[in-house]
């Protein structure tokens, strides 16, 4: 969440808005600034003068620039789910699919229910499991959730 919040203060500033919490000043707007020569007034005493500041942008541009930063933002944070999120559960779909595809008689499976077994045949979207001596049972093909090994370990499937 740090990462988030840096990534949008930074995508502020770049765009040129102020820090959050601070009012943004609208263009021309007057403030007071010491000039070089001081004027004083007819009482003698120094007198603050108003400067108008310069326009550089007009408040159309700006709006423009705060909307190309919240653009940016937005689509760092979409790169970033994609990344976190979307890419790996794709891997890991494909993966599951290939394993899925790659069942044959005489496997040793893991059933996501937990249940060990050997493949007996394999007849469109159904397996039949052999879990004990004559003992049969028929599951979905895709409850089958990866390889076993007899140290009681799932192996990955091959690439």
């Amino acid at each position: 969440m740090n990462v988030l919040m840096t990534l949008f203060v930074i995508a502020q500033a770049a765009g040129g808005a102020p820090p959050p919490g601070q009012p943004q000043a609208p263009a021309g707007t007057v403030a007071t600034a010491p000039i070089a020569a001081p004027a004083t007034t007819p009482t003698g005493a120094p007198a603050a003068r108003t400067a108008v500041m310069p326009s550089h942008q007009d408040p159309s541009a700006q709006a423009g620039g705060s909307m190309w930063s919240t653009l940016i933002f937005f689509g760092v944070m979409i790169l970033v789910f994609w990344l976190l999120i979307i890419r790996p559960q794709q891997k890991q779909k494909k993966k599951q699919e290939e394993l899925l595809n790659a069942l044959k008689s005489g496997d040793k499976v893991l059933t996501s229910g937990g249940v060990i077994g050997r493949i007996v045949s394999v007849a469109g979207n159904v397996v039949t499991l052999e879990i004990a001596k004559d003992t049969r049972v028929r599951v979905v093909k895709g409850s089958i959730s990866g390889h076993y090994s007899e140290e009681g370990e799932v192996q990955p499937t091959k690439k």
